[in-house]
């Protein structure tokens, strides 16, 4: 057997080894993908007409058949479902509609939380600010039917819920701040999330509406002004008593020599349902099943099985591929390399491996190099593989090499991840097709290593949970454009912990200044799990510290 060091030697020695993708496989693959591109009529399959794809929806569901049965379609007859858990309530997100009609009219910009309670009907009421505490509560008795409540306090959610029941009121609005832009203002955006864990015995009842940031600071303004202020809002949230069984979509491209081993490639295919769900993760899924489409299309026969792997669960914490990795944990040690495209619609620009994979790396991604000089690709060297929020984490946590591509374009993926922006608009042709291509070369590539790829030396830091574009997730935030300005503390994360609230500058975590997603991803990557962190508030330096579980 070749040892990776040899290999490494071996490869620099003999220019002859260096062509993974022959030159006529590349201009195969180059041809079907750019001038035969598929790619955008999956995406506008995938995400007009079947639409959003929350976890545990019917829409999940079928997204999951459809593209088993794209796979099928290609030739790949080995394609299915492989089911990994399910949830006890499903959830379906109907139509919804917002508006104040007094004092003024105003159409809202709205949503609510996925696994939350909608109306039943249009309901059209005055709209009151909640009660801070028990006496403002026992003020308000009697004149709650047919009211809506702004912005309950946490403490007070129960008591309120149970009183609104009681007398006919309709629910809650709230003011939704969205992420800070790079001037520093609060910009337009809506943010979608929820939790699952709800019991069909105890389902919600009373909606909370979120608005806008700048239609509910109108509002507030008209309130404050003393003026009576009337909302109407519509919005069919529905259950679905379960269990929902849930799946990941698994299609194989078997190897001609070595079938038992792997490399895998993929994207989630479940979504937030505040849009669309096109750049987190339509694009990554329907690149994964164009890379596919490719290699077929073109004959490609690749000495390792390729594995094409559409999870569900990512958005609720990876949990269709960590799920699947356990389920298969014997057999990690057969597989290469993850790939995963799950950064939006930008085009794919590099990758990032440990130096010992370099060579391979370089021998696998040489045709790439050229393929545009507008949408230029790097390998870059890194000390370890670090937490950033997908699915390849499930692989790096059971050794294998798991890489989540560098990205690089004019789109802004913050405008998307999450927000009611997340539309077919948003994707951008020219760089799903050339990142179709780029997948397809590096899995056929990976595939035809002589030895699968080195994990010599790999490191894995682990016990971070996560960070995607910055480190967000690790901390519990959500970042604005510039990367560093928190626009949403998610309850109970070590940002709220700390104190830390929606407008906060971060200017440094230990001895690393923050100017950058890059350096907050890099200062939250390891070392000691208690760090100090200073941020600016309303042109206060403040500095606390932050504890993270390892």
């Amino acid at each position: 057997m070749i040892r990776p060091r040899h290999l490494v030697l071996l490869l620099a020695a003999c220019p002859a080894l260096l062509a993974q993708v022959s030159p006529e496989q590349f201009a195969a693959i180059r041809k079907e993908g750019l001038a035969n591109s598929k790619v955008m009529a999956h995406l506008d399959h995938l995400v007009n007409r079947i639409g959003p794809r929350l976890t545990g929806s019917d829409n999940l569901t079928v997204a999951g058949e459809w593209a088993r049965d794209e796979f099928k379609s290609m030739g790949i007859e080995n394609a299915h479902l492989e089911q990994w858990g399910e949830f006890a309530v499903g959830f379906n997100r109907g139509p919804w509609f917002g508006r104040m009609t007094k004092p003024e009219a105003m159409e809202l910009v709205c949503n609510t939380n996925a696994w939350t309670a909608g109306t039943r009907m249009p309901s059209k009421g005055l709209l009151l600010p909640a009660p801070k505490d028990a006496e403002g509560l026992a003020a308000m008795r009697g004149k709650l039917r047919g009211v809506w409540l702004l912005n309950p306090a946490g403490s007070m959610l129960g008591d309120l819920t149970a009183a609104l029941e009681e007398e006919g009121g309709f629910g809650f609005v709230t003011g939704r701040v969205g992420r800070p832009g790079r001037d520093g203002s609060v910009n337009d955006l809506l943010l979608t999330g929820g939790r699952p864990l709800v019991d069909w015995d105890k389902l919600p009842t009373m909606p909370v509406v979120q608005i806008r940031a700048d239609q509910y600071q109108t509002i507030q303004k008209h309130l404050d002004d003393g003026q009576e202020v009337e909302v109407e809002f519509d919005i069919r949230n529905h259950f679905r008593k379960g269990p929902i069984p849930l799946y990941n979509v698994i299609a194989d491209i078997p190897g001609t020599e070595h079938p038992e081993q792997f490399v895998v490639v993929g994207g989630h295919l479940d979504s937030w349902d505040g849009a669309t769900g096109t750049t987190d993760n339509g694009t990554g899924t329907s690149t994964t099943l164009e890379a596919a489409r490719i290699l077929m299309a073109i004959g490609a026969k690749p000495k390792r099985t390729i594995r094409f792997m559409l999870w569900s669960g990512e958005e609720q914490g990876l949990l269709g591929s960590r799920a699947w990795v356990q389920a298969h944990k014997d057999e990690m040690e057969n597989y290469s390399a993850c790939l995963v495209h799950d950064g939006g619609t930008n085009y794919l620009s590099g990758i990032a491996g440990m130096v010992e994979m370099r060579p391979q790396l370089q021998t696998v991604f040489e045709p790439i190099l050229g393929l545009s000089s507008e949408m230029p690709f790097r390998i870059r060297d890194i000390e370890a593989f670090t937490p950033i929020g997908s699915d390849h984490e499930s692989f790096t946590a059971a050794g294998v090499p798991g890489f989540f591509w560098d990205q690089a374009g004019r789109a802004n993926y913050t405008h998307t991840h999450h927000t009611q922006y997340d539309t077919y608009d948003a994707a951008i042709p020219e760089y799903q097709k050339h990142s179709s291509v780029v997948i397809a070369v590096g899995a056929l590539g990976i595939a035809n290593l002589p030895e699968m790829l080195t994990r010599e030396n790999m490191k894995v830091q682990r016990g971070f949970g996560g960070g995607r574009r910055g480190g967000g997730r690790q901390l519990g935030v959500m970042l604005g454009d510039d990367g560093v300005t928190i626009g949403e503390v998610t309850e109970g994360s070590v940002a709220a912990k700390a104190g830390l609230k929606a407008g906060d500058k971060i200017l440094k975590i230990g001895d690393t200044a923050i100017a950058s997603q890059g350096d907050l991803r890099r200062a939250l990557g390891g070392g000691d799990a208690k760090k100090s962190l200073t941020y600016e508030r309303a042109g206060e330096k403040k500095t606390v510290e932050v504890t993270f579980t390892r």
